[in-house]
């Protein structure tokens, strides 16, 4: 019965352990952004950096939010595949 409890639990687990190569979100680096004594043309090289940067860091949130979203359907699942086992062992009769 331990055998059939621990397959039970290790089967739960797979989806797991190959995760989270999907997940590596990486943070744009931050633009340098124009002292107060800056002229026209670094101001205006700046607000391109900044746009920029602004679609980079949605992008990265949006990365975020998915392996958040992946990691609580993980857990989910772990959680589901040890109630399952418990529920299977306290069945048989708890030897």
């Amino acid at each position: 019965m331990r055998f059939i409890l621990l397959l039970a639990l290790s089967f739960s687990l797979l989806p797991v352990s190959g995760g989270w190569a999907d997940c590596i979100c990486k943070e744009p680096l931050k633009p340098e952004l124009p002292s107060g004594k800056a002229d026209a043309k670094e101001m205006a090289l700046a607000g391109k950096d900044v746009d920029d940067y602004a679609g980079k860091m949605k992008s990265y949130r949006e990365c975020l939010v998915k392996c958040m979203e992946k990691a609580d359907n993980d857990l989910a699942a772990v959680v589901s595949g040890w109630n399952y086992a418990v529920d299977t062992y306290n069945a048989a009769g708890s030897r």
